[in-house]
């Protein structure tokens, strides 16, 4: 059987994506069909309020930086809007019509692929993970705009395997290339953790790849991070200056002390909701105190995740380590929902799991679609049905929890291949 081309299977996802589009206008126009709910998610909508502000605000409504033109407002000033000013740069299209932006991402999600496939990744894995993902296609289609950060990884990825750093490599013929693209990989590296704070966690896992290769304090690590800085502080100035401290606020400091309590998969929500509904009975002692801070969960996931990129890139390749980096980072947040689920799938095409069998695949997968399954089930009776059933909710993200645990310990044992997983039990 002849392999369909990449061409024709991008199409196919745009044409369901246009379907789903379609069918987002008809569910949002007559909600009282659907019980009340929506297809396009809240998030579009604040983003889409935060562009309006920016683009047409009220004298109230203004960007309040040092330099900031008097025509520019700010997003802000929309409540819940928690992104960057680049978020509302990268969908400007909507101004003209909303679909205009909706497209936008769709066309986000499409050009993954490509990219993906360009620096060596496994074509199924690649198309079946994402490109026809019914779960990718659904959340791009809602309005969510995690196809970007998404993209920002892919292309992070082929940089970083462009100049010799990865599974590809390079030879003496390439250093002029591998110099420019471990820069552009260094810039990609700083523009994606300003636009999604997260990918900040790849650094332990490149300097241990670039160490691998140049040692730990070698010149290309020094201009690596010199470049990743560099660009960092560039393009986070421009933003302050326009936005000022709302930026900082918003795009980076709110989400050390963000506490959701509605839609949050982590072990945390019932925590976090006791916390904001229960009043303390007196003063808190330094122990309980320690223990109410929103940053308590903040140093032990990210200890564990720096940990491991440090560790796991010597052991089973930097996309590997990435791969898992993120998938921890995920599970062990404090807030945990639907999208992000997506952030690690980009980096799944590009690993390879030699010892993990498809029946344990299987299992791993059932189990997990399962618990997410009786979570959603549960969470739609809360916030839908009103029902007081935190407790049962608490329990299905607790099970979650500890089958993404189990999960990524079966993926952990399939990077390594049977005969090794024998030798090393030996």
């Amino acid at each position: 059987m002849r392999r369909p081309s990449t061409r024709a299977l991008l199409l196919l996802s745009l044409a369901i994506q246009l379907a789903l589009l379609a069918y987002a206008a008809y569910v949002d126009a007559h909600p009282e069909r659907f019980g009340g709910l929506a297809y396009t998610d809240v998030d579009w909508r604040v983003v889409a309020d935060g562009l309006g502000i920016t683009a047409n605000p009220s004298p109230s409504q203004l960007a309040q930086g040092a330099w900031a033109p008097g025509f520019v407002g700010s997003p802000y000033h929309r409540a819940t809007f928690r992104y960057t000013p680049l978020l509302v740069l990268v969908l400007a299209p909507a101004l003209v019509a909303p679909l205009a932006g909706r497209l936008v991402l769709v066309a986000l999600t499409l050009a993954l692929p490509p990219l993906l496939l360009s620096a060596g990744a496994d074509f199924w894995k690649t198309h079946l993970l994402w490109t026809l993902n019914p779960i990718v296609l659904n959340i791009t289609t809602r309005g969510s705009p995690e196809a970007l950060p998404c993209l920002f990884t892919a292309a992070l990825v082929v940089a970083l395997r462009k100049g010799g750093v990865g599974g590809l490599g390079a030879t003496g013929a390439e250093v002029k290339a591998t110099k420019s693209a471990l820069d552009a990989a260094a810039a990609l590296l700083a523009i994606s953790a300003s636009y999604k704070i997260y990918p900040v966690i790849y650094v332990t896992s490149i300097w241990a790849a670039l160490a691998a290769k140049y040692g730990w304090f070698g010149a290309r690590v020094w201009r690596f991070g010199f470049v990743a800085a560099t660009t960092a502080l560039l393009l986070n100035a421009a933003l302050y200056a326009i936005w000022g401290d709302e930026f900082v606020h918003h795009t980076f400091l709110y989400h050390l002390s963000r506490l959701d309590h509605r839609h949050n998969f982590a072990p945390y929500f019932l925590p976090i909701y006791l916390n904001l509904t229960l009043p303390p009975a007196g003063a808190p002692g330094a122990l309980l105190a320690a223990l109410r801070h929103p940053l308590a969960s903040f140093l032990p996931q990210v200890s564990l995740v720096l940990g491991a990129g440090a560790a796991l890139t010597p052991a089973i390749g930097l996309e590997a380590a990435m791969f898992f980096q993120t998938a921890l980072f995920i599970v062990f947040n404090k807030v945990c929902t639907s999208q992000y689920f997506l952030w690690p799938l980009p980096l799944v095409p590009l690993v390879s799991f030699p010892g993990l069998s498809w029946r344990t695949l299987g299992l791993c997968l059932a189990a997990w679609v399962g618990a997410q399954a009786l979570w959603l089930a549960t969470a739609y009776r809360l916030e839908f049905l009103g029902e007081p059933v935190y407790l049962p909710l608490w329990a299905a993200g607790l099970l979650l929890f500890v089958v993404s645990i189990g999960g990524l310990g079966a993926l952990l044992d399939g990077t390594v291949a049977p005969a090794a997983q024998t030798k090393v039990s030996q």
